[in-house]
Formats: C-alpha cells, sequence, structure tokens
C-alpha cells in the first residue's frame, strides 16, 4: 500500500495537538512561526522538541543563535497563531506593533501566553523536509489563566468545544464472599 502526501496530510490532521508560537533572535532579527511539532523528551536534563521547516525563515535564526523559545498560546491568543502562521502578517513584520518581551536568551516572549520555555539548542537532527530541534530548557514561565488553543483538521479550537467523551461505567467487579475463601 503506498500513502499519498493527501493521505498523510489528512491523517494528520486528525490528531489533535495544541499550539505553539516558536520565536527566536539572532543579533536583531527576529523571528517567529506558529508549530504544532512540539512534545516534552526529558526531564533530565530538561529537554523539548519543536520541529521546524528547513525553508522557514526561523529556521536559519535557530541554527545561527543556537536559542528558540516556545510560546504555548491560549484561546485568547488566537489572533497570534494567525499571525505567526502567515494569515495576513508577511515574514519579515510579524513583530511589528506587537509588545513582547525577551527572556534571556533573547527569544521574544509573547503576550499571555500560557506557557514560555526559553532554550539553548542542545541537538539537531534530520527530519525530511524540516529540522528537529532539540532544546535545553533553562527558563520559563506558566500562566494558569485561559484555555488551550487546539488545532485539529485544519481548525482552531478550544477544549470547550471538543466534545466530552461519553465513557461506559467502568465494569463492576464480580462480589466475592469472604465467608467462603476462609
Amino acid at each position: 500500500m503506498t500513502v499519498s502526501i493527501d493521505l498523510f496530510k489528512k491523517a494528520m490532521s486528525r490528531f489533535a495537538s495544541g499550539v505553539t508560537v516558536v520565536t527566536t533572535r539572532s543579533g536583531a532579527e527576529l523571528a517567529g512561526l506558529t508549530a504544532s511539532s512540539f512534545s516534552s523528551v526529558s526531564v533530565d536534563p530538561l529537554l523539548i522538541l519543536v520541529c521546524i521547516g528547513k525553508r522557514a525563515w526561523p529556521h536559519t535564526l535557530i541554527r545561527s543563535s543556537r536559542v528558540f523559545g516556545v510560546n504555548v498560546l491560549n484561546t485568547e491568543q488566537l489572533y497570534l497563531a494567525e499571525r505567526f502562521a502567515g494569515m495576513g502578517a508577511s515574514q519579515m513584520d510579524r513583530f511589528a506593533d506587537l509588545s513582547y518581551r525577551t527572556a534571556s536568551t533573547g527569544s521574544p516572549i509573547l503576550p499571555g501566553s500560557s506557557i514560555f520555555l526559553d532554550c539553548q539548542l542542545w541537538a539537531e537532527y534530520e527530519g525530511g523536509d524540516h529540522t528537529i530541534f532539540v532544546g535545553e530548557v533553562i527558563d520559563g514561565e506558566v500562566r494558569d489563566e485561559g484555555a488551550p488553543l487546539i488545532y485539529h483538521q485544519r481548525r482552531w479550537a478550544s477544549t470547550m468545544q471538543l466534545e466530552r467523551p461519553t465513557l461506559p461505567p467502568p465494569p463492576s467487579e464480580p462480589h466475592v464472599n469472604d465467608s467462603e475463601h476462609r
């Protein structure tokens, strides 16, 4: 059986994931892009990974600066997800008129992010048309406000919009009469 690119993309779109904006800085140049390819890797040392397309501008800057940040978005930040996905903002002006601050590595921290992890590049691996960047987390922030922004079937969603599954009741355990086992 052969899997087409269209089938592969359709299959991957069925996997609901959180939404991040990966940011970096090299000198005065800033770059960022919306990404859902993000995962924890290790707790000793503290490692995460992001997968970035080789033709994306942040790819070049991460390689040169050897730092990146991961901003995990909530539903109030849909505008940032769209902006850094290139929906209405060109590659070069995604930070224009955007209030942000920088982490110890210089990577931009986006306003209101639920989670921010500041990383130094630990390793990189070839991944076809992407590079798998593994970062050692050197700093971070967690905010408890806001519902997570989800990406599913090529649409933005919140956990509020996802149906809560109806689960069958747990199987009942057979009653054992303790007096019979003495």
